[in-house]
Protein backbone atom coordinates (compact mmCIF):
# COMPACT_ATOMS: atom_id res chain seq x y z
CA UNK A 1 0.00 0.00 0.00
CA UNK A 2 0.97 3.68 -0.80
CA UNK A 3 1.98 5.63 2.06
CA UNK A 4 0.29 9.21 1.32
CA UNK A 5 -2.90 11.17 3.68
CA UNK A 6 -6.35 11.09 2.98
CA UNK A 7 -8.05 14.81 1.23
CA UNK A 8 -10.44 16.94 3.25
CA UNK A 9 -12.00 18.28 0.57
CA UNK A 10 -15.20 19.87 1.68
CA UNK A 11 -17.18 21.78 -0.98
CA UNK A 12 -16.95 25.21 -1.65
CA UNK A 13 -14.50 25.64 0.98
CA UNK A 14 -13.56 29.59 1.99
CA UNK A 15 -9.10 28.23 1.55
CA UNK A 16 -7.79 24.65 0.35
CA UNK A 17 -4.61 24.12 1.41
CA UNK A 18 -2.22 22.68 -1.07
CA UNK A 19 0.87 21.27 0.40
CA UNK A 20 3.95 20.33 -2.42
CA UNK A 21 3.79 16.00 -1.45
CA UNK A 22 3.27 14.60 2.49
CA UNK A 23 6.15 14.31 4.20
CA UNK A 24 7.45 10.62 5.39
CA UNK A 25 7.11 11.32 9.03
CA UNK A 26 3.23 12.69 8.53
CA UNK A 27 2.17 10.43 6.11
CA UNK A 28 3.42 7.36 8.95
CA UNK A 29 1.44 8.79 11.75
CA UNK A 30 -1.53 9.68 9.12
CA UNK A 31 -1.52 13.29 9.89
CA UNK A 32 -0.83 16.28 7.66
CA UNK A 33 1.92 19.16 9.37
CA UNK A 34 2.40 16.07 12.12
CA UNK A 35 5.83 17.28 13.13
CA UNK A 36 5.87 19.61 16.23
CA UNK A 37 8.07 21.75 14.39
CA UNK A 38 6.09 22.21 11.38
CA UNK A 39 4.35 26.17 11.95
CA UNK A 40 1.35 25.31 10.00
CA UNK A 41 -1.61 24.48 12.83
CA UNK A 42 0.30 27.23 14.94
CA UNK A 43 0.04 29.91 12.32
CA UNK A 44 -3.57 28.50 11.21
CA UNK A 45 -5.10 29.76 15.09
CA UNK A 46 -2.88 32.58 15.37
CA UNK A 47 -4.09 34.17 12.25
CA UNK A 48 -7.68 33.66 13.10
CA UNK A 49 -8.50 31.49 10.65
CA UNK A 50 -9.47 28.58 13.08
CA UNK A 51 -10.43 29.91 16.80
CA UNK A 52 -8.82 27.32 18.71
CA UNK A 53 -5.35 25.47 18.14
CA UNK A 54 -5.61 21.84 16.06
CA UNK A 55 -3.55 19.24 16.63
CA UNK A 56 -2.10 17.32 14.20
CA UNK A 57 -4.37 14.46 15.15
CA UNK A 58 -7.28 16.94 14.28
CA UNK A 59 -6.35 17.68 10.99
CA UNK A 60 -10.01 15.95 9.88
CA UNK A 61 -11.36 18.79 11.71
CA UNK A 62 -10.72 21.64 9.10
CA UNK A 63 -13.65 21.28 7.23
CA UNK A 64 -15.20 22.23 10.24
CA UNK A 65 -13.92 25.92 9.92
CA UNK A 66 -14.87 26.02 5.95
CA UNK A 67 -11.19 25.17 4.71
CA UNK A 68 -9.43 21.51 3.25
CA UNK A 69 -6.27 20.15 3.23
CA UNK A 70 -4.26 18.09 -0.14
CA UNK A 71 -1.18 17.86 -1.64
CA UNK A 72 0.29 18.32 -5.06
CA UNK A 73 1.53 15.41 -4.95
CA UNK A 74 -0.04 12.13 -2.76
CA UNK A 75 3.17 10.00 -2.33
CA UNK A 76 5.16 10.66 0.83
CA UNK A 77 8.68 11.76 0.46
CA UNK A 78 11.44 12.36 3.33
CA UNK A 79 12.21 15.50 0.65
CA UNK A 80 9.96 17.31 -1.86
CA UNK A 81 13.18 16.90 -4.06
CA UNK A 82 12.34 12.94 -4.26
CA UNK A 83 9.60 14.15 -6.25
CA UNK A 84 9.74 13.00 -9.78
CA UNK A 85 8.57 15.47 -12.64
CA UNK A 86 5.90 12.93 -14.08
CA UNK A 87 4.25 12.85 -10.26
CA UNK A 88 4.16 17.18 -10.79
CA UNK A 89 2.74 16.76 -13.99
CA UNK A 90 -0.19 14.23 -13.27
CA UNK A 91 -0.56 16.08 -10.01
CA UNK A 92 -1.25 19.16 -11.78
CA UNK A 93 -4.14 17.06 -13.18
CA UNK A 94 -5.65 15.81 -10.27
CA UNK A 95 -5.42 18.97 -8.13
CA UNK A 96 -7.02 20.75 -11.26
CA UNK A 97 -9.88 18.30 -11.08
CA UNK A 98 -10.37 18.12 -7.54
CA UNK A 99 -10.59 22.19 -7.44
CA UNK A 100 -13.04 22.03 -10.26
CA UNK A 101 -15.20 19.55 -8.38
CA UNK A 102 -14.99 21.32 -4.76
CA UNK A 103 -14.38 25.01 -5.76
CA UNK A 104 -12.81 26.81 -3.47
CA UNK A 105 -12.74 30.36 -3.16
CA UNK A 106 -9.22 30.58 -2.50
CA UNK A 107 -6.50 27.90 -3.34
CA UNK A 108 -2.96 28.31 -0.76
CA UNK A 109 0.13 27.13 -1.95
CA UNK A 110 1.98 26.14 1.31
CA UNK A 111 4.98 26.83 -0.21
CA UNK A 112 6.28 28.51 -3.37
CA UNK A 113 7.34 25.01 -4.60
CA UNK A 114 4.20 23.76 -5.03
CA UNK A 115 3.14 26.60 -6.93
CA UNK A 116 6.11 26.70 -9.25
CA UNK A 117 5.89 23.11 -9.71
CA UNK A 118 1.78 23.42 -10.65
CA UNK A 119 2.26 26.96 -12.53
CA UNK A 120 6.14 26.00 -13.40
CA UNK A 121 6.82 29.56 -12.93
CA UNK A 122 8.52 31.20 -10.04
CA UNK A 123 6.35 33.50 -7.87
CA UNK A 124 6.43 35.83 -4.60
CA UNK A 125 4.68 34.49 -1.22
CA UNK A 126 1.19 36.11 -1.27
CA UNK A 127 -1.75 36.86 -3.53
CA UNK A 128 -1.60 36.00 -7.27
CA UNK A 129 -3.46 37.41 -10.09
CA UNK A 130 -3.88 34.57 -11.61
CA UNK A 131 -7.09 32.34 -10.69
CA UNK A 132 -6.97 28.54 -11.17
CA UNK A 133 -10.66 26.77 -12.40
CA UNK A 134 -12.45 30.08 -10.79
CA UNK A 135 -10.15 30.47 -7.47
CA UNK A 136 -7.99 32.87 -6.60
CA UNK A 137 -4.95 32.06 -5.64
CA UNK A 138 -2.14 32.69 -2.22
CA UNK A 139 0.95 31.37 -1.75
CA UNK A 140 2.08 31.14 2.34
CA UNK A 141 6.04 30.27 2.05
CA UNK A 142 6.49 26.90 3.65
CA UNK A 143 5.71 26.18 7.24
CA UNK A 144 8.21 23.65 7.65
CA UNK A 145 10.59 24.53 10.03
CA UNK A 146 13.80 23.66 7.43
CA UNK A 147 12.35 27.17 5.71
CA UNK A 148 14.93 29.22 8.04
CA UNK A 149 14.14 31.78 5.74
CA UNK A 150 10.83 32.79 6.78
CA UNK A 151 11.09 33.02 10.92
CA UNK A 152 7.44 32.55 12.40
CA UNK A 153 6.29 36.23 12.26
CA UNK A 154 6.68 36.48 8.73
CA UNK A 155 4.97 33.05 8.61
CA UNK A 156 2.53 34.83 10.82
CA UNK A 157 1.95 38.10 8.23
CA UNK A 158 1.27 35.96 5.98
CA UNK A 159 -1.56 34.00 7.36
CA UNK A 160 -2.90 36.90 8.45
CA UNK A 161 -3.19 38.32 5.10
CA UNK A 162 -4.17 34.97 3.59
CA UNK A 163 -7.24 35.57 6.17
CA UNK A 164 -7.84 39.42 5.76
CA UNK A 165 -8.07 38.48 2.08
CA UNK A 166 -10.35 35.48 2.59
CA UNK A 167 -12.92 38.10 5.03
CA UNK A 168 -12.23 40.47 2.52
CA UNK A 169 -13.91 38.31 -0.89
CA UNK A 170 -16.47 36.84 1.74
CA UNK A 171 -17.92 40.39 2.38
CA UNK A 172 -17.58 41.69 -1.01
CA UNK A 173 -19.15 38.44 -3.02
CA UNK A 174 -18.91 39.97 -6.42
CA UNK A 175 -15.10 39.83 -6.15
CA UNK A 176 -15.71 36.10 -6.51
CA UNK A 177 -16.68 36.68 -9.99
CA UNK A 178 -13.84 39.01 -10.60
Amino acid sequence: MRLTLPDYLPLSPDILFVGINPATYSAQRGHYYARASNRFWWALHASGLTPQKLSPQEDFRVVEFGLGLTDLVKRATNSAVDVRGEEFAAGRHLLSAKIQRVQPLIVCFNGLLGYRHFFQERTHAGRQTRRLEGAWIFVTPSTSARNAAYPRSAILAYFLELKGFRDTLKSNPGQKEG
